[in-house]
């Protein structure tokens, strides 16, 4: 699966665009800010790997720690995001461990994994009702703004959904971009055969990587 194909996955799954998609497909790089390039650190990996794991755990199938998500995110933030979605989503990072302490006592790392995805879905749902609202406020800006580009692409810049959108989609790109999300996850042909309209499926196998 090359970049363009995950990107359309994700943002299939998603409903919505990913931040940072044309500056993927393009293959940017630039250099990093001191708080950016505290990602890049053994600590903070771990860190991202485990919570992308929540997201993705590892069952008969690799988990996003084990795709190399943790590694993926912080190459993201620094190429893909602009500074607005990189100071909002390293806030959201960076408060990750004094929430979990609030709502369950421990670090994030430290917390079962039942309660590490539990604790998730409770970002995930208030990043919802957090992204619904701010659309909301802000489309008749958005409207008259515009950008001519295919909708999967379009990011107003100056409003950075929640992080944990941003973290959300940075997990599922990273993992159906790396070898184990595309050859282990997905069902997946190196060389494709001719086109059969009429091939079996078989209930519970996996989607076809594209």
């Amino acid at each position: 699966m090359n970049r363009r194909e995950a990107l359309q996955r994700v943002a299939f799954i998603m409903g919505g665009a990913v931040i940072g998609a044309n500056l993927f497909l393009e293959g940017c790089s630039r250099s990093a800010s001191k708080d950016v390039e505290a990602l890049f650190t053994k600590e903070s990996t771990d860190f991202l790997g485990d919570l992308a794991e929540a997201i993705l755990p590892k069952t008969s199938t690799p988990g996003a720690k084990e795709a190399g998500v943790g590694d993926f995110i912080p190459v993201m933030i620094r190429d893909c995001y602009n500074e607005a979605h990189q100071k909002a989503f390293l806030e959201g990072i960076n408060g990750v461990d004094d929430r979990a302490k609030k709502d369950f006592g421990k670090k994030f790392q430290e917390l079962s994994k039942e309660d590490q995805t539990k604790f998730v879905n409770t970002l995930d749902k208030e990043a919802g009702e957090f992204n619904k609202k701010q659309d909301e406020e802000t489309k008749e800006k958005r409207e008259k703004e515009a950008l001519k580009q295919n909708e999967m692409y379009r990011v107003p810049e100056s409003l950075p959904p929640h992080w944990f959108t941003m973290f959300k989609q940075l997990t599922l790109t990273g993992f159906f971009s790396s070898e184990l999300g595309s050859t282990k996850a997905l069902r997946y042909v190196k060389i494709p055969g001719k086109y059969d309209g009429n091939y079996p499926y078989k209930k519970g196998e996996h989607a076809w990587a594209l």
